[in-house]
């Protein structure tokens, strides 16, 4: 198919209802520079402010109900249940609307707009293109979810049948969307129960929407200003990251730590102009992530701690892997400590990192690469086979409590 005809889809394309990093918006944006009309419709307004498309009264209406939903107490039965039965109810009119509107729904974190079996029988009836994209906890096993059930080792383990039961939930939801999906696209460190070939996140890139020009990557003087910005302190590994900062300071290396927590966006962006390098997290099962990646736009490298990187060199094609200094969790205060030490590699790196997020992973070509799935056009080298893949650790979590997770399910 030649370049033109790829650039080319007059439909309308919906993407939501969640917002998860700034993936809606950057993608929404990245359709809309090659003149694909593409809205972000939100079920409630994200918590981090990313910005959002102006939406139509009913959208807006759909979005207050889900905040209410989200801020009424389970003591509040009888008002909880109201208001949940009245999002639900609300949500199937924005469907009758989105249906009407839109040839491509482009699904996140496993959520449509009414979550259920039948919403997807009717758009696959009308014809429509469904696409769903996982980002982490949405197909992740949940016995291996730190985002689900983080804690240190010794923690109290959750209710082993209540684990089974999320698992079986998670299992049967991604079956079920697989069976009406047009495409689904995943990491292949959390694609454990798909059945069918899929394609990976690090073919097609993670988009955000971020401009920057100017910026200042070379601070001369005084300490190494060091930026964390972890959403879920225990998940992200923060207690043992606060450690191995805490250990440096102590054989006398001088560390300014900048620990941001329940900011808005705007605000991480801020301080990632300030620092010399990012720690994203201790166990994580991808090379850049979002906040790694908003660091690669200012030229600031990452260190990420995870399991995954003693296979990401068999498991994805080298073109593919994102520039960070990616290791084990017990790697974390060496690799810490080089990018203190080592500026010129510092420095290197953030520039290696920036040019893979403004080249290889930038809004157009990410955009492009939909508009070929949009199309049908999808090379053989894209798919991945959920057979192959044999990671195991998960994401979240120190690999003994994954094993109590484990054997608590055996």
């Amino acid at each position: 198919m030649s370049s033109d005809k790829n650039s080319a889809f007059l439909g309308r394309v919906f993407i939501g209802p969640v917002e998860i990093a700034g993936i809606a918006e950057g993608l929404a944006h990245g359709l809309c520079e090659l003149g694909v009309d593409a809205t972000v419709v939100l079920s409630t307004q994200h918590r981090f402010r990313y910005g959002s498309e102006k939406t139509s009264w009913l959208i807006n209406f759909w979005q207050r109900l889900g905040a209410a939903r989200n801020l009424v107490s389970r003591n509040k039965l009888m008002f909880k249940i109201f208001i949940v039965f009245f999002h639900g109810f609300w949500g199937w009119l924005v469907f009758l609307c989105s249906i009407r509107k839109y040839d491509v729904f482009i699904f996140l974190y496993g959520q449509t707009i009414t979550n259920s079996g039948f919403e997807l029988w009717l758009l696959r009836k009308a014809g429509r293109k469904i696409i769903f994209a996982g980002v982490g906890s949405d197909t992740r096993p949940p016995y291996i979810d730190g985002g689900r059930f983080s804690g240190k080792v010794e923690d109290e383990l959750p209710d082993p049948a209540c684990l089974v039961e999320q698992t079986r939930r998670c299992k049967e939801r991604l079956i079920l969307q697989e069976r009406y999906a047009s495409y689904w696209i995943n990491s292949p460190a959390a694609a454990h129960f798909h059945e069918r070939p899929f394609i990976g996140w690090p073919t097609m890139g993670v988009p955000r929407n971020l401009t920057v020009s100017n910026f200042e990557n070379r601070r001369e003087g005084g300490p190494v200003r060091i930026l964390h910005s972890p959403s879920s302190p225990l998940a992200k590994g923060t207690p043992d990251i606060l450690d191995a900062i805490e250990r440096l300071r102590a054989q006398g290396y001088e560390i300014d730590l900048i620990l941001i927590q329940n900011m808005p966006n705007y605000r991480v962006l801020q301080e990632l102009q300030l620092c010399d390098f990012v720690i994203d997290q201790l166990y994580s099962d991808a090379p850049m992530a979002g906040f790694a990646t908003e660091a690669a736009y200012y030229g600031k490298p990452a260190v990420v701690g995870g399991y995954f990187a003693s296979v990401v060199g068999r498991l994805l094609a080298k073109d593919n892997i994102p520039p960070s200094l990616f290791v084990l969790p017990d790697d974390i205060e060496s690799a810490i400590k080089r990018l203190i030490t080592d500026r010129d590699f510092r420095l290197e790196l953030g520039q290696n990192a920036r040019e893979f997020v403004v080249n290889r992973w930038a809004l157009s070509a990410i955009a492009m690469r939909f508009i070929r799935l949009l199309h049908d056009d999808v090379p053989e080298d894209w798919w991945c086979d959920p057979l192959i893949f044999c990671y195991l650790e998960g994401s979240g979590l120190q690999r003994e409590r994954t094993r109590r997770l484990v054997a608590s399910v055996i």
